[in-house]
Formats: structure tokens, sequence, C-alpha cells
């Protein structure tokens, strides 16, 4: 197993290697949110839209003001070398973000569209990894302890890696059973702020619990 492919898993799972142990830091769990930049970076365009519409009532005007902070953020993270992947699917992202709210017949916030379409499909790839026992979280783990597939053998470890996917299934799903009732009343303001509360505080606790849940693991395997 690469070095590489183990840094990429820790990464993901908010984990760092110091000297050989796995753990979990306040700097660990920064880098795996993108760090500061990728903090301001999933607040600072949700929290311009609610604000320059709420102030102006215009959503053109709100659409171009949030769309413009986050062509700035893609343009930062093309000039820090982020991956071509992650740069176009930033760049698809904000094209949705500006068009839906934009077009013939749409409404405010439907610039929250493309937040509902990422945490679907994460739902959906996740609850499909569990119903396959191939859960992603017990993948990440297999990789950092580089034996393959063979924690799918191990009743214990399968429960672990499994419950610690449904954490991140019930981070998803609760984010899109509180915002779609939102959207569909119309209530574009309460949806940024739920947007926003619900993003990486959230994320970060998902890590933690999922530290919690896996650490025993990971420490004896490797």
């Amino acid at each position: 197993m690469s070095e590489d492919k183990k840094a990429s898993a820790a990464a993901r799972l908010g984990l760092h290697d110091s000297n050989g142990e796995l753990n979990i830091s306040k700097q660990s769990v920064l880098a795996a949110v993108g760090g500061w930049l990728g903090i301001v970076e999933a607040i600072l365009p949700a929290l311009v839209f609610v604000s320059v519409l709420s102030v102006s009532k215009n959503t053109a005007a709100a659409v171009i003001a949030a769309v413009s902070v986050s062509a700035i953020f893609l343009i930062i993270q093309v000039v820090r070398r982020r991956p071509l992947t992650q740069a176009i699917a930033g760049a698809i992202g904000i094209a949705i973000s500006a068009f839906l709210p934009l077009r013939d017949g749409g409404h405010p916030e439907d610039y929250f569209v493309q937040g509902f379409i990422t945490n679907a499909i994460y739902l959906t790839v996740l609850l499909g990894s569990v119903l396959v026992r191939w859960p992603i979280i017990g993948v990440l783990g297999g990789l950092l302890l580089g034996g393959g597939s063979k924690w799918r053998q191990n009743k214990a470890q399968m429960r672990r890696f499994q419950a610690a996917t449904f954490i991140w299934i019930g981070l998803f799903g609760t984010r899109l059973l509180v915002q779609l009732p939102l959207y569909f009343a119309q209530a574009t303001e309460a949806l940024g702020i739920a947007r926003i509360a619900m993003g990486v505080p959230l994320y970060a606790l998902c890590l933690w619990f999922t530290w919690l849940l896996v650490r025993g693991v990971l420490s004896s395997g490797r």
C-alpha cells in the first residue's frame, strides 16, 4: 500500500500520523475541512447571498455577489495548484448555483439546490456501501491498516466501520431532512442559515465521533 494512499485516507478521516501512531487533533480536523480558507469558502458565499438578498430583495444581485465570492475562492485554489478535477467540479457547482435562481421561473432558494444534489449523492453512495457490506469508512480504514479487505472478515471491525459510516449517512440525511422543507416553504433566509450551521461545524463533529468509533480498530491493527 503506497504511503500516498494512506496519507489520503488519513486526511479524509481527519487524522494525522505521528511517529507511526494515528491520532486526531485540531490541526488534522482543520486540514480535513480545507484549512481556514476552506472554512471561509464554505461559509462566505451563502452568507453573502442571504445578506444581500435580505437587504436588496434582489435575487440577481444576491446571486452575482455570492457567485463572485465563490469564483474568487476558485481562482485562489487554482493558483494554489488545486487538482484540476476539483477545480472543474467547483466551476460546475458555481455555474449551477448561478443558473437555477436566474433562469425563467427560478426562485431565490434555487441557489441552494446544488447543495441538495451533493448531499443526496453522498447519502446514496454511503448508504449503498453499507448495504453491499463495503462501508466507506471501512474502505478508508483498510487503507490505513494496510491489510486490504481483511477487516471485512472481522465482525467487530465490520460493525465499527458500519456504525461510523452511518454517522455520515446521518449527517447528509439530516441536512436534507432539515433543509428541503425550508426550500419548499421558500424560507430562503432560514435555509441559508441552516446551510451554514449544518456545514463545517457538523462535519467536524462527525470526524470526531468517527475517530471515537474506529480508533481502537486502527490502533490495534497497526
